[in-house]
């Protein structure tokens, strides 16, 4: 029902008046009693469009998908927004094709942010003034337009940007971290791999006492090495052999049983070939996944043009 005023009214009502406000919501309405039905009536349509995108109830294979994967972020302050799109979605006005970009959009821009670390009290607002807008004529151009124009703390992050801060983000302690996991490895992907079955993997162990081996492959500022990139894109992967990999040296987890080797993940597949696991192959790896991540997690692309 807060989604739901938020949308109605342009105003974002606090949890504890949404009763009060939509008590005055209900008074503009100047409704007698038929018009109390079609009020309900209205309510009633738009908690169908909720349930299809926060209650797993979509009927359109690829729409579920990408509510999916907007849950999996928790990102309730994009509802009112949705409700906007979902109506016209429902009404006629909005191809489903466009639909689930937009959606992808946004799953993106929060994602890019949350890497970025931008603070995420401005999104409640962003999304809740977003439909104000649109141009419905251009409707995929124009939240495209809006998303590259957002200013400063608003904003969303450039390819360069989300690259960079990817790299040296500490993704192991990130709230949803097998959302992510599951996202890479399964872009463009007709057979999904389910990511739950798998665990994280450090390449680099976590074991602060690490064995001579470790050491000496790491060289002479191990301990820096650890200490920077333990937690990071380039040194995390998954697996299903975690305890049997434990902290054996890299060669010994490329070529036992179930090593990285025989490994058909795509976040593995360079794992397979390396001969080394130190500084400079935790970088490269991590830039390899980085670049793919801009393409999973992409921005909106138009010409300059389309932005006046």
């Amino acid at each position: 029902m807060r989604h739901y005023l938020t949308f109605k009214t342009g105003e974002i009502p606090k949890v504890g008046a949404v009763y009060e406000v939509f008590k005055s919501h209900a008074r503009t309405l100047n409704i007698d009693d038929a018009g109390v039905d079609a009020l309900v009536a209205n309510i009633h349509i738009f908690a169908g469009y909720y349930c299809a995108m926060a209650l797993d109830k979509e009927k359109d294979r690829k729409l579920a998908e990408a509510f999916r994967n907007l849950r999996e972020l928790t990102v309730d302050a994009a509802y009112p927004f949705l409700l906007e799109l979902y109506d016209d979605f429902s009404n006629g006005r909005l191809e489903s094709t466009d639909f689930e970009t937009i959606v992808r959009l946004i799953e993106a821009y929060v994602f890019r942010r949350a890497v970025c670390a931008i603070p995420t009290n401005s999104l409640i607002k962003t999304f809740a003034t977003f439909g104000r807008t649109l141009r419905k004529d251009r409707y995929l151009e124009s939240v495209q337009a809006h998303l590259l124009m957002l200013p400063s703390y608003r904003r969303f992050p450039s390819d360069e940007e989300f690259k960079r801060e990817i790299v040296m983000c500490d993704l192991y302690n990130f709230a949803r971290r097998s959302y992510w996991l599951r996202r890479l490895e399964n872009h463009s992907r007709k057979e999904r791999v389910p990511v739950d079955e798998y665990t994280i993997e450090h390449i680099l162990p976590q074991n602060e006492n690490l064995s001579t081996k470790w050491r000496e492959e790491l060289g002479p500022e191990w301990q820096r090495i650890q200490e920077n990139w333990l937690h990071t894109l380039g040194n995390l992967t998954l697996t299903g052999y975690n305890s049997e990999y434990s902290d054996r040296p890299s060669l010994e987890k490329r070529d036992m049983e179930g090593g990285f080797r025989k490994s058909p993940l795509n976040v593995n597949k360079d794992l397979g070939n390396l001969s080394k696991w130190d500084e400079l192959a935790i970088t490269k790896r991590a830039a390899r996944l980085a670049k793919e991540a801009a393409d999973v997690w992409a921005a909106p692309s138009l010409a300059a043009e389309a932005l006046e």
